[in-house]
């Protein structure tokens, strides 16, 4: 989200990760903007409690789409802890995961992301930071119902 600031810190011991690090290494030095340095102030000086507050949105908008991913049945989402996404297996007979985000945003208004896109085929990847409720509950909605006709029709246009 772009709120990123931070450090990596890890022991000499670690076998390989230096040079695993240094693969993504350009993220680091680059990546806190000065909007998230000054975000990253502000919620120092405001204390937890803002935290919390944030916190506790991102909480409500997982639960929101974890709900609306249940057509896909309980095994077949994961990931919400320590991310703003959730990553969702599609149905086998629907696996070209381009052709479903296409489907999802023409026929039910709402985005999310090709798996494929990220190196998972076959799969859904739906964010839910930095939305207010009321957006998230909108997004969950139309996710719900264009996940319930996949599921049980399939892709009708």
């Amino acid at each position: 989200m772009g709120w990123r600031v931070g450090y990596i810190a890890y022991p000499n011991e670690a076998d390989g990760l230096h040079a695993q690090l240094l693969k993504v290494q350009d993220n680091i030095p680059i990546c806190a903007s000065i909007v998230g340095q000054r975000l990253a102030l502000y919620a120092l000086d405001s204390g937890p409690e803002w935290i919390r507050e944030r916190v506790r949105d991102l909480v409500k908008n997982r639960e929101l789409l974890m709900d609306a991913m249940s057509p896909l049945g309980e095994s077949a989402v994961k990931g919400g802890e320590g991310a703003i996404y959730l990553w969702a297996k599609l149905p086998e007979n629907c696996s070209d995961d381009f052709e479903v985000v296409r489907w999802l945003a023409n026929k039910h208004g709402v985005a999310v992301i090709p798996g494929s896109a990220s190196g998972g085929p076959g799969y859904i990847r739906v964010s839910f930071g930095g939305l207010k409720e009321s957006d998230t509950r909108l997004a969950a909605d139309r996710l719900r119902r264009g996940l319930q006709e996949l599921v049980t029709e399939g892709m009708v246009q």
